[in-house]
């Protein structure tokens, strides 16, 4: 595993990344058909109705940032979402993301989904309907102006993502205290990133990337040796996975022969890997 000397050195590996993705992924048409940047999609779920907007409780942070209702965005039909939310900063800054809830009053616990450096797509959303459906609601919001829902980017990301998490555990029906992360490829770092500064987040599913960061909550690994945009992943994973355990905290895994780039929306690993996530949060951000 390669150790970077400052955060400094991170970020430019991490925009090298995202350059990476979105020179083999470039937005098209909304008549096109839209397929994750990074990963081979599950397969497709039988088109559904696009959503209505659904009115709730509009939302205030103590970041600032108003979310409120709005209308599903340009594309595909998206399966299963409870709402799409605006959020709007301060400064007049704007994100979208898609709630999934199960059915029922709750309380029920929250997982915020942080995509991978090419954007929100099409797979990743039904990546968190499938994760909802295990009993959590699920917020998967937009960082990036690429792939499927697009957005316009924040200068700082972690504050974005931040914003994620304060929104979540303030829905309605949500548990509150605290919510768990499942982040794709940089996603996965910046999770793990984002569990160091606060400390509300419970668990962390750490998707086809790990990083410099070694939180104190739970985290479970899951990687490939097939991986193509990461030809050391297993190693980088095995190295991280090594320093949380010589630091005292906890940590899971499975490494998979197949899957390439982001296992849970891969054809090959998806059910899988979606098995092991859901199982895994059940165990450790209920308790």
């Amino acid at each position: 595993m390669v150790r970077l000397g400052s955060r400094v050195a991170l970020s430019l590996v991490a925009s090298a990344v995202i350059a990476s993705c979105s020179a083999q992924n470039v937005l098209p048409a909304p008549s096109a058909t839209v397929t994750s940047t990074a990963a081979v999609a599950a397969a497709a779920s039988p088109t559904p109705a696009r959503t209505p907007r659904a009115t709730f409780p509009g939302v205030t942070t103590s970041a600032g940032v108003v979310w409120e209702a709005t209308d599903e965005p340009p594309g595909p039909p998206v399966e299963g979402v409870k709402w799409w939310a605006k959020g709007t900063w301060p400064d007049g800054n704007t994100t979208i993301a898609a709630v999934y809830s199960p059915t029922g009053d709750g309380p029920f616990p929250t997982v915020v989904y942080l995509h991978e450096a090419a954007g929100l797509t099409q797979a990743q959303l039904d990546v968190a309907r499938r994760i909802s459906s295990g009993g959590f609601i699920v917020l998967a919001g937009c960082r990036f102006e690429f792939a499927r829902v697009p957005c316009r980017r924040r200068f700082n990301l972690y504050e974005t993502s931040s914003a994620f998490v304060d929104f979540a555990k303030a829905l309605p029906n949500a548990r509150a205290g605290s919510a768990a992360i499942v982040g794709a490829s940089a996603g996965s770092s910046e999770a793990l990133y984002l569990a160091l500064s606060r400390n509300d987040i419970s668990a962390i599913v750490a998707d086809s990337g790990v990083g410099i960061d070694y939180p104190k909550v739970p985290v479970l690994v899951l990687a490939s040796r097939a991986d193509s945009l990461i030809a050391n992943s297993v190693e980088q994973s095995q190295a991280f996975e090594a320093e949380m355990r010589a630091r005292g905290g906890i940590v899971e895994s499975h490494y998979y022969d197949n899957g390439g780039h982001i296992v849970l929306v891969n054809a090959q690993t998806t059910d899988d890997a979606i098995q092991r996530t859901i199982a895994f949060l059940n165990k450790y951000i209920t308790r």
